[in-house]
């Protein structure tokens, strides 16, 4: 009985201690004590300078609110600097909480479930001898240490292992860290940190804040923090938003005795960098984006300096675009890339390539320049050290760049080379040339009112030119003022560049022409007339030639002026110094309500034609002189149909010497091939050939047309409608011999210009007798020549070259006719 008594008394006593544990826990939950302690208060300076290794105060006194999770309220709390780093606080909080576990304390341990701090300013202090104030050393236990303690520090620092947190919430931090060494000082801020250590096997924390008015959220969870105080890798995975953009976090870190060495991998999708441009003073105003950007960083050091020093940082930016502003502010270009990438190191130069596009044409960079410090310490000019692939031209560049670039100050030493200069003109707003094989070879500058391109040795081809290009930005349109000066330029040098397209389908060509009013928008006159219509440019070109080569033919000196304007382009003082001769010519074009007009004089003193004979066929024999004097009003709807409204006057004398294949593949050219047979068949030779034509609103008609041979004389009429390209000409030979009736079967020919033929008509003879009695027009040789009637009437031809000899010789035929006529009369 005795047992059973007591075994029921120690029953009862502990449901009674078990009843009145449950009252007190009760108790704690609901009733809400609060009061001063200055035990605590000394209690918590202890532990917090045995945690920091530093002077703590503590201003106002320590609140202690009793509950099942005690709370303790401390304000303005002030965690001293390290000896040496001055008198400022190392850490400052204004309000701060803490709320420790009860049962715990049963047990001799410290637990803080909750550190709620607000307004926390912490001070990072970087010396240039390299000494730094956030050493917490003292915390770190990695195996190589721990067996070189002794067994009295061990014991010492176990008691430290005794404090353990659960909760760590600040809000509104700022941090302020400055470095001696570079004299730099950067201001941070977050809005809140929050560590949940309770689960100690995964600890987690959460960072908010916003940098330049753009807000960030990461979430953190971690590998048990026994690895990183025991000198193991210990990783760390993060999520969330960076200004709204998703955003992963990879991190390694590991503690080694001589410092601490990781690696991280950041990703950020749908990023602005436009923003980051203008942040680090690169760049002003631009817009540009991509899907995504991977920061990766390895690091290693043993104090914060060494460790961004040290880092090597790759960033590699994947599909995106960036618009660029244009000359013409209404067309911006757009650059597009698929992958972009970066390496770089903070003493190192940042070393960039890209792959991409820039206006549809193909961009390949390669790119250093500064190191990545100066882009933290107001940096003021970039160096440029470039090689790109850009429209298949490769161009090198090399100098200094004022920042931001929207101010365009800048001198770079250039070069430039590639197959077809035209490529380049999406990119630079331009109108050049398809030229190939062009070089060029020195500096560029700029400033607020646009470019200045100065080179010694530019070329094309073989041609080599002195150059400055000065480009004004400052208008709508850029204005180009150009001057070319070349001691020798080869005329094969500057021969375009053949399309190599497919012929399009019948359909295609119908719809083509449908749309732009029956042109075809891959004619040449139709593409220049919308360069001369809206051109990217204005431009002033000046050209000065000591000696011109078209071939192996050696031609004189030249010189040109063109200018182009909306609308307008003009080409003035053109000349050509030639052997025996010269070359003037000027000619202006307006392209106005669809249509082109302009105004040509050209004037061509016995240029030797033999020259362009030989340069399209070389070792060719083909020779001749020709002389032209033009002075024509145009009009068409495009550049090749600017005889179709044409008036005014062409004269052309020409003596073609040994004149027998194709030179040129124009209307006038198929027709003298086709006629210099029918003259070969009369056993003739042509000495020369004589046209004063007239036209009148693309109607061209004869004043005079005549054709000297070796035994003929022929007299013609010819009717060009440039318009609809049709040709009718009509040629009356006249025997130089003195027989009677002494005239030959009329040669004639009509067609449209791509279709010239020959016409055979069976009455011509008995017209010829006809016209030869009755026609003042169609006078014999004889009255023209005289009585002695040359084998070569070349200088005849020259004579009637002239149009007042030709008038005053018709005046002179008609009023001896007209004396025949009255002397016949008279006789009846």
């Amino acid at each position: 009985m005795k047992v059973n008594k007591r075994l029921a008394l120690i029953l009862k006593s502990l449901v009674g201690l078990l009843v009145t544990l449950l009252l007190i826990i009760g108790l704690l939950e609901y009733i809400d004590i609060t009061f001063t302690s200055e035990k605590a208060r000394r209690v918590l300076l202890e532990q917090i300078k045995t945690l920091t290794q530093r002077d703590v105060r503590i201003d106002d006194e320590v609140q202690i609110t009793v509950s099942l999770f005690p709370q303790l309220r401390v304000e303005r709390v002030h965690i001293k600097n390290l000896e040496g780093f001055g008198d400022e606080d190392f850490l400052a909080i204004s309000d701060a909480k803490i709320q420790l576990a009860l049962l715990p304390l049963l047990t001799g341990s410290f637990h803080l479930e909750v550190i709620a701090a607000n307004h926390v300013t912490i001070s990072l202090i970087q010396k240039k001898e390299g000494k730094y104030n956030w050493s917490f050393d003292h915390l770190i236990r990695t195996p190589e240490t721990i067996s070189k303690e002794t067994e009295a520090v061990t014991k010492k620092k176990a008691t430290i292992g005794r404090l353990t947190l659960g909760v760590f919430n600040l809000t509104d931090i700022s941090i302020k860290y400055t470095d001696a060494s570079y004299d730099m000082i950067i201001d941070t801020h977050l809005d809140q940190l929050l560590i949940n250590l309770n689960n100690r096997s995964k600890p987690q924390a959460e960072i908010t804040g916003s940098f330049q008015s753009y807000p960030y959220n990461i979430t953190l969870e971690a590998d048990e923090l026994n690895k990183l105080t025991t000198g193991q890798a210990w990783t760390l995975y993060g999520s969330g938003d960076i200004a709204d953009r998703k955003t992963t976090i990879n991190a390694s870190v590991q503690l080694k005795e001589d410092g601490i060495y990781g690696n991280t991998d950041v990703n950020v999708k749908k990023i602005d960098l436009g923003m980051l441009l203008e942040e680090f003073g690169i760049s002003e105003g631009r817009h540009a984006s991509a899907d995504e950007a991977v920061i990766t960083t390895e690091f290693r050091g043993s104090s914060l300096t060494e460790i961004y020093q040290q880092a090597e940082i790759s960033l590699q930016l994947l599909k995106g675009n960036w618009i660029l502003s244009s000359t013409n502010n209404d067309k911006p270009k757009e650059f597009v890339f698929n992958n972009v990438s970066l390496r770089t190191s903070w003493n190192k130069p940042v070393i960039f390539h890209l792959d991409g596009m820039l206006a549809g044409e193909i961009l390949k960079i390669d790119f250093n320049t500064n190191r990545l410090v100066e882009f933290f310490d107001e940096i003021q000019t970039l160096d440029v050290d470039l090689k790109a692939d850009v429209a298949g031209s490769n161009i090198t560049a090399k100098g200094t760049m004022d920042l931001p670039i929207k101010t365009n100050r800048f001198q770079l030493k250039i070069s430039l080379e590639g197959k077809d200069l035209e490529k380049l003109n999406k990119i630079l707003d331009s109108e050049l040339p398809p030229f190939n094989n062009y070089s060029l070879t020195g500096y560029i500058s700029a400033n607020e009112k646009g470019f200045i391109v100065k080179a010694d040795d530019a070329t094309i081809g073989d041609t080599h030119f002195n150059t400055v290009i000065v480009i004004d930005t400052s208008s709508i349109k850029p204005f180009w003022t150009i001057n070319l000066n070349s001691p020798q330029l080869q005329i094969k040098d500057f021969e375009f560049a053949e399309a190599k397209t497919e012929k399009p389908a019948a359909e295609t060509i119908k719809a083509a022409l449908k749309k732009t009013g029956g042109e075809s928008k891959q004619e040449p006159g139709y593409r220049l007339k919308q360069i001369v219509d809206d051109p990217k440019m204005h431009f002033d070109l000046n050209l000065k030639v000591e000696k011109v080569l078209a071939g192996e033919s050696v031609l004189g000196g030249s010189s040109l002026k063109m200018k182009l304007r909306d609308g307008t382009l003009i080409i003035q003082d053109a000349e050509l110094d030639l052997p025996r001769g010269k070359i003037i010519s000027t000619v202006s074009f307006k392209v106005n309500n669809e249509q082109v007009t302009g105004a040509l004089k050209l004037d061509i003193d016995k240029f030797e034609s033999g020259v362009v004979a030989r340069y399209f066929t070389q070792g060719s024999s083909d020779g001749g002189v020709i002389s032209a004097r033009v002075d024509l009003q145009l009009g068409g709807k495009n550049f090749t149909r600017l005889f179709d409204h044409a008036s005014g006057k062409m004269d052309v004398a020409l003596w073609p010497g040994n004149v027998r294949t194709k030179i040129f593949d124009v209307w006038a050219n198929n027709l003298f091939l086709l006629i210099l047979p029918e003259i070969r068949k009369k056993e003739s030779r042509v000495n020369c050939v004589v046209a004063l034509m007239d036209l009148e609103d693309g109607i061209m008609k004869e004043d005079f047309f005549g054709i000297d041979t070796t035994k003929v004389w022929m007299h013609g009429n010819i009717n060009v409608d440039f318009a609809n390209e049709y040709l009718v000409l009509s040629l009356y030979p006249r025997s130089k011999t003195a027989r009677m009736f002494a005239v030959q079967a009329p040669i004639r020919v009509q067609g449209k210009f791509d279709d010239i033929g020959l016409i055979t008509n069976p009455v011509d003879i008995t017209a010829a007798y006809v016209s030869f009695i009755t026609s003042p027009l169609h006078v014999p040789a004889r009255r023209v020549f005289g009585d002695n009637v040359p084998d070569d009437a070349s200088e005849i031809c020259e004579q009637f070259y002239d149009r007042e000899y030709v008038k005053k010789l018709k005046e002179k035929l008609q009023a001896e006719e007209q004396k025949e006529i009255d002397e016949w009369l008279d006789s009846d």
